[in-house]
């Protein structure tokens, strides 16, 4: 897996991870305080933490990446701690959700069920990561084939008209 690959599947792997964990206060409402509330109870920090190593057992499986695992760290934690982070979530959250059905997930979150859910999310997210990335890199000779095919068709179509 070249760099720029890597680089990019990092960059979207912790985008998808920290969206449960993001730059503007929102507007004090009751919605944006039950928004907020359910991304303290969620563990906005613990999630995105889990999301990181994710990503840096990713990085020390690259002979490439791995001598640069403190570069990707210390990017990450210059990039994400930055603003308010959960201002910004909040935000997203309440584009999806009223209040009152984030009362409803903070009150699931607050059962046995809900609270063993946020015990193990962490790790189940991280062991769908590394599945997923087990997966690319068992297909990447079929993707580069793919590739290659694609752009000399594309070219040959280039050199038609």
């Amino acid at each position: 897996m070249n760099i720029k690959l890597c680089f990019r599947t990092c960059t979207v792997f912790l985008s998808l991870c920290t969206g449960i964990a993001a730059a503007q206060a929102p507007k004090p409402s009751t919605h944006a305080q039950a928004a907020r509330r359910v991304l303290r109870i969620i563990g906005v920090a613990r999630t995105t933490e889990a999301g990181a190593e994710a990503m840096m057992g990713m990085v020390r499986g690259n002979a490439e990446l791995a001598p640069f695992e403190d570069v990707f760290r210390a990017w990450y934690k210059k990039s994400f701690a930055a603003g308010d982070l959960e201002g910004e979530m909040a935000n997203v959250y309440m584009r999806h959700f009223t209040e009152q059905e984030l009362h409803g997930i903070a009150a699931f979150y607050k059962t046995p069920l809900g609270q063993k859910l946020l015990d193990t999310l962490p790790e189940v997210m991280k062991e769908g990561a590394e599945i997923g990335m087990k997966r690319a890199k068992e297909h990447t000779p079929e993707l580069e084939q793919m590739l290659k095919k694609a752009r000399q068709e594309r070219a040959a179509k280039g050199s038609d008209q």
